[in-house]
């Protein structure tokens, strides 16, 4: 779309909210990644770690449908937005002190619930974030715009995963501390660039006129199940997220105690993760701008139900950088495209529902999933999961491929998968 379109407020709220996206990112890769670490370092069993990833997505997301009423019900959504962002960001710096008040038996529970309440806390403003986004960004250039987004975001992720390998090569719990504080800090400088966004004036929200939440639950519900992309895509992530969760973040644990890597060699394979991210969004964006998210995410689905199958036959630890460059590659161009069919399948009108009705689902899955996990790897030992975490994912993306529409896009060919036999005017 050509600038002289686009306002000069839409400008720079784009810009602006790339800005906010670096902070934000810079918070969560210098942090997230490192919690099953930090746990590990606790004394945490596999069967603790699967309850540290399962029960704050549990938690979180069957808040989402009433997160997401509350964002269709508040005149301004940012205000969600920032609240939650502040307090989950900020919480790393309670995360990393307060455990160590306690006994050693009792720090691992300690660690659950806070992560628990951060997580409560960052879904908060969800769905009204991802209504925001939908305001800002015109339809026809998301796919180019989010790849270009992502590329400034995962560029930062890759300098604080670089910073994040020399701290964790400190005295614990030392480089914890300097981890989650500066965590911390770079998450409030998120919060504080997003209230800068010029976003779209809220509009007048219309009265229910009269109903209760139970017939408000009753008629959206009744209007979502008449949306069969919408249902069917719910369906299959389901399956698909169920797969990935199932994994979910023992990979880190399989890398440290049956492959022998070091911690700080984790640093660096999930570095080569976040590299191919950033190199591929220029890949992915044009792709998914042309032939529309959902072939996007079936070509690279494809590779990703494969991920778990290379871990499995993995001989030594250094080939987890050549498998999370792969597989930081596929899940670049999956989760763009997922973003961008999640808005496309999502009406304006109540698009903050449909986005907690979703969340809430996936929650369940991403909640149980870690769990069994757990339980699992600690039955038939870690490697054991990694064949279920493919066959699973094999379901979820033949659901996706059988349920969901096109919506008119014209398949890639296999010529258009190849840059260099790819038409000029899709560069």
């Amino acid at each position: 779309m050509p600038s002289s379109m686009i306002s000069q407020d839409t400008r720079r709220a784009l810009k602006l909210n790339v800005v906010e996206g670096a902070f934000a990112v810079a918070s969560d890769n210098l942090a997230g990644p490192y919690l099953t670490l930090f746990a590990m370092a606790l004394n945490a069993t596999p069967s603790q770690i699967g309850l540290l990833s399962a029960f704050p997505n549990l938690l979180g997301n069957i808040l989402q449908i009433p997160f997401g009423m509350l964002a269709e019900t508040v005149r301004d959504k940012r205000i969600l937005c920032i609240i939650g962002g502040f307090l989950a960001r900020a919480s790393w710096i309670i995360i990393a002190f307060l455990p160590f008040l306690f006994p050693p038996e009792q720090r691992i529970a300690v660690l659950i619930v806070l992560a628990s309440l951060r997580i409560v806390a960052a879904n908060l403003g969800g769905p009204a974030w991802t209504a925001l986004q939908a305001g800002i960004v015109p339809k026809s250039i998301r796919g180019k715009y989010y790849a270009n987004r992502n590329v400034v975001l995962n560029f930062c992720a890759l300098l604080v995963t670089f910073a994040a390998g020399f701290l964790l090569s400190l005295r614990f719990p030392i480089n914890y501390y300097i981890l989650f504080v500066v965590a911390a800090a770079l998450g409030i400088a998120s919060t504080y660039v997003f209230r800068q966004i010029p976003f779209p004036p809220p509009e007048e929200k219309e009265k229910r006129g009269g109903q209760t939440t139970k017939e408000y639950l009753a008629v959206f519900f009744r209007s979502a199940q008449e949306n069969r992309n919408f249902v069917n895509y719910v369906y299959s992530a389901v399956v698909w997220n169920f797969g990935v969760s199932f994994l979910g973040t023992l990979t880190a644990v399989y890398f440290v105690q049956d492959m022998g890597g070091h911690e700080g060699a984790w640093a660096l394979v999930t570095a080569s993760s976040l590299l191919a991210q950033t190199i591929c969004q220029r890949y992915w964006g044009p792709l998914a701008d042309k032939f529309g998210p959902k072939n996007v995410m079936a070509v690279s689905g494809i590779a990703v139900c494969f991920v778990p199958v290379m871990w499995f036959l993995a001989p030594v630890s250094w080939l987890g950088l050549v498998i999370n460059f792969v597989s930081g590659f596929m899940w670049g161009g999956y989760n763009l495209a997922a973003f961008n069919l999640l808005l496309e399948l999502t009406p304006d009108d109540n698009r903050s529902m449909y986005i907690g009705a979703y969340n809430t689902f996936m929650g369940l899955a991403t909640a149980v999933g870690p769990v069994l996990g757990g339980f699992t790897a600690e039955l038939l030992g870690l490697r054991s999961i990694f064949l279920f975490s493919f066959g699973v994912r094999v379901v979820g993306l033949f659901l996706f491929n059988r349920g969901v529409s096109d919506s008119g896009y014209r398949r890639p060919t296999r010529d258009d998968l190849i840059p260099l036999r790819r038409p000029s005017k899709m560069l």
